[in-house]
């Protein structure tokens, strides 16, 4: 059935019906869907004693070969399947793979430095049993092309820090693209949510349901069976219960411009700031999220006499950071009457465009307890609103009034003392609840001023305890509820050195996200570009319409250039030096210096080395002698390479090494046993040697190699590849022993190290049955095994062989449990297979092995005949 299933075969594929090839000699060209299979094909095993090579090659220039193993089953150690990567079995061996599932060879496939793309497989099966074999897929395929991929827009459009801010319940508009360096036909295109939902298509669009931080990715993937892909991710916050602060993503400058600022009718300098981190405590300012529920504000800023970071919710901690290092402020003191500690404070000028300003606020303190605190602790904020002319006014007051807002003029009715404006309270928060840790906060306050627009004002933010250190307050300020405007800065030139490489981008940021927005370059509109921010790539000029209302509009130009983009165009190696014996260790750095310019002029640029980072950045101390420079092992070097005079540079480092030189330890000789050939050649592993040769010298930092004579091993040509088949027995080895590092640094053996010998391996001859009468009628009889001595042995002498006998396989594979009475062994079973192992006694591990049956006859039954009889003639 075999044999014809196996002739089919050949006539399809003769008649090209089919493409799938069977293991046998010979190159083929194939790809996908095309099947290998053993020489057994898919429904029969191989066959025994095969030796088979077979190369398979694509039939497409510029592609590779990628076999994918979908069943794999062979006599475990006995038939084994090597692959290589290239077109013969002197390439690089992939693996050797015998037994089952577990040691399938899975999916290989030709290497990038396999400029042939092809796969060579060898497959060597011995005398003793087959198998099933394997089915793989051939599969061609072409190297990754570059694919990028993008997240062009959202709607919501993302803050300036990246992050998409929503309600629970809210949709996201999604819309991607990706730039392929080779082709983007069949490209897909799947999103990931972050929240275990997925959507495909380059325009997607997801319900958030649940609060919580969750990162979007796209990945875009093009056709290649390898799984060619590029990932872009961003940022979805949905507002949950409680609120949450963040004082990473903010500097506070970033809080004034980009948070609290939230409109091009003003002009915003001279930010500064204090808080307990200038005075070794904590911090108490930052940006938080709004619970989207019941907390009045979004966004915003929170400054507080603590650390800010604790005001998230619930209220489930006691908020009292900061010590007495950390001191008040005389203003917040002279203009609410009260003597502080642990204030935190934001200043900047101004000059507005309008003619009023205002800004949303509410203040929020652990002193609102309940329990009294709020009737003799005044914790306090101020808006602190100064002129040109120099004339002071406190903006955060209650309406209509001058009071200040204190928490002692703040509060309910609690029973240690009466109520006052209680109007203008907002509420207690009990503990373990929402949305913030605060016991109680104000209402939500609008604090105003009119303003003359043209003129430099001064501003003045600040909280803080009163009397202690104890119980922090805090205020929230609502972001862009503070309208002072914007504009696109200095210009950015190479004469004031404040711009970046070419090839790099600069982000051009009006600041403003409520108005509508005109771009130009050059006098020209930008097409499409209406948001606040522009990236820009190209020098040249940059203006902007800023327009809120017809009352309310701004422009600005800006000149941008850039310098040229500094880039080490290949990575710089270490510098290492095969050890000299003693000190100086003279360095040659210089080779370094090809690595580093690549293709760049060098004229245009300058290449120093350096001691230390910091000399590296500031340009200073430059190595006088990089050609012979005085080292020492494991000194780390930075080179810094700049374009001429324009400080744009860029750095990198790499390590001087000094490489022992190698020693080749004695090992023994590699001896194995022949096969029942006894021809005195076979497959020898030399890789195993490798560890003793090196001894104690790691096998991470040196390569042994193998060869025939010494002048190979000294010029490192010819090594000898593993497995091995010896060309003489015995056959001398010579060694190898060369530094990863260097080349030049290595050790070869003028003698061999060891010889490869293959030893005879013992023949066992298998003998007849044996058979006994059965005499006691039970199945069971006593045997004399040693009468098989001689024809297991055939030509082999007793007394340089041994022969013992088994009553299982494996204890004749480990010669443990051998049978004690041979010459009188009376059978367990009937019949019984026993197994012989016949050593050589001067190589007992040189093997050979043999069975036979003990099988007792039963005894024939007599049956008594019935008496004869017969009349009498007389």
């Amino acid at each position: 059935m075999k044999k014809l299933y196996i002739f089919i075969a050949f006539l399809i594929s003769f008649y090209g019906f089919s493409q799938d090839v069977f293991m046998q000699n010979g190159t083929f060209n194939r790809c996908g869907p095309d099947k290998l299979y053993d020489s057994g094909g898919a429904f029969g095993n191989y066959s025994s004693n095969e030796n088979l090579i077979m190369t398979i090659c694509s039939p497409n220039a510029g592609e590779f070969i990628i076999l994918n193993f979908t069943n794999f089953t062979t006599q475990a150690n006995q038939d084994i399947l090597t692959i290589y990567d290239g077109p013969d079995t002197t390439a690089p061996i992939i693996g050797s793979y015998s037994g089952g599932t577990a040691n399938s060879p899975g999916s290989v496939s030709a290497s990038v430095a396999n400029t042939s793309g092809c796969i060579t497989l060898k497959f060597v099966s011995n005398a003793t049993g087959t198998n099933s074999g394997w089915t793989a897929d051939i599969l061609c395929a072409t190297p990754c092309q570059a694919i990028t991929a993008s997240i062009d827009s959202t709607n919501p459009t993302a803050n300036v820090a990246g992050i998409i801010q929503i309600l629970p319940g809210d949709t996201v508009d999604f819309n991607g693209s990706a730039t392929f360096s080779n082709n983007g036909a069949g490209a897909t295109y799947n999103w990931n949510f972050g929240n275990g939902f997925v959507a495909n298509g380059p325009s997607v669009s997801h319900t958030y349901l649940n609060p919580g931080t969750y990162t979007v990715t796209l990945t875009v993937a093009d056709t290649n069976p390898q799984g060619c892909s590029d990932t872009e991710t961003i940022t979805v916050f949905v507002l949950g219960p409680n609120i949450v602060i963040d004082q990473t993503t903010y500097t506070v400058e970033e809080l004034i411009e980009d948070v609290l600022v939230n409109s091009p009718c003003a002009q915003v300098s001279n930010i500064t700031y204090s808080t307990g981190t200038n005075f070794g405590s904590v911090n108490g300012i930052g940006y938080f999220y709004g619970n989207g529920i019941d907390f009045p504000f979004q966004d915003g800023i929170i400054m507080t006499s603590g650390n800010a970071a604790e005001a998230r919710g619930p209220n489930n901690n006691n908020m009292s950071a900061g010590g007495a290092a950390w001191p008040g402020d005389p203003d917040l003191n002279a203009t609410v009457g009260i003597t502080s500690n642990n204030a935190s404070i934001i200043e900047f000028d101004f000059v507005p465009l309008a003619s009023t300003i205002s800004f949303d606020f509410l203040m929020a303190s652990e002193e609102y307890d309940m329990g009294g605190f709020e009737c003799t602790y005044s914790d306090a904020f101020a808006f602190l609103l100064t002129d040109s002319s120099g004339n002071t006014t406190n903006l955060a007051v209650l309406p209509g009034t001058t009071t200040p807002i204190l928490v002692t003029n703040i509060h309910p009715f609690n029973g240690p003392c009466p109520a006052v404006n209680e109007q203008y309270f907002g509420a207690y928060s009990g503990f373990g609840q929402p949305s913030t840790s605060f016991d109680g906060r104000t209402a939500v306050f609008t604090a105003q001023s009119p303003v003359i627009p043209g003129d430099t004002y001064h501003i003045k933010l600040v909280v803080a305890d009163a009397t202690d250190t104890q119980l922090d307050s805090g205020v929230f300020l609502k972001a862009g509820s503070f309208n002072l405007g914007g504009e696109l800065g200095d210009d950015i030139t190479i004469a004031a050195g404040n711009t970046v490489c070419n090839g790099d981008s600069i982000t051009l940021d009006t600041g403003v996200t409520t108005a509508t927005h005109v771009w130009y370059f050059e006098g020209a509109i930008i097409p499409g570009e209406t948001s606040p921010t522009l990236t820009v790539t190209q020098s040249g000029n940059y203006s902007v319409d800023v327009i809120f209302s017809g009352a309310c509009q701004s422009s600005d130009t800006i000149l941008v250039e850039f310098y040229p983009n500094v880039i080490i165009s290949s990575a710089v190696q270490d510098i290492t030096l095969c050890d000299p014996g003693a000190a100086p260790y003279n360095f040659d750095l210089t080779p370094n210096d090809s690595l580093i310019l690549g293709s760049l002029d060098p004229t245009d640029y300058v290449i120093t080395y350096h001691e230390s980072q910091a000399d590296a950045d500031a340009d200073a101390n430059p190595i006088a002698t990089p050609d012979s420079y005085s080292g020492t092992d494991g000194q780390t070097i930075y080179v810094r390479l700049e374009f001429q005079n324009s400080g744009c540079y860029t750095t990198e480092t790499f390590t001087l090494v000094i490489t022992p030189k190698p020693i080749i330890n004695a090992v023994p000789d590699l001896e194995i046993c022949d096969d029942v050939s006894n021809d005195g050649f076979g497959q020898l592993d030399l890789e195993v040697q490798s560890l003793g040769i090196l001894g104690t010298q790691p096998n991470t930092d040196y390569i042994v190699t193998y060869h025939s004579t010494f002048a190979d091993a000294d010029a490192d040509t010819g090594a000898l590849t593993s497995p091995y088949t010896n060309i003489s027995n015995p056959q001398p080895i010579f060694v190898r022993v060369e530094n990863l590092s260097d080349a030049n640094c290595y050790m070869a053996s003028s003698s061999p190290i060891f010889n490869l010998i293959v030893n005879d391996r013992a023949i066992a001859t298998q003998p007849s049955d044996l058979f006994i009468c059965d005499i006691n009628n039970n199945g069971i009889g006593q045997f004399n095994l040693l009468a098989q001595n001689n024809t297991i042995l055939g030509f082999q002498s007793p007394a340089d062989y041994t022969v013992t006998y088994f009553e299982s396989q494996s204890d004749a594979d480990t010669n443990s449990n051998p049978i004690p009475n041979p010459a009188t062994y009376n059978n367990v079973s009937n019949p019984q297979t026993i197994y012989v192992r016949v050593s050589e006694n001067a190589i007992p591990d040189c093997y050979g092995y043999t069975t036979f049956d003990l099988i007792v006859n039963p005894l024939p039954v007599v049956v008594v005949p019935t008496p004869l009889q017969v009349c009498d003639d007389n």
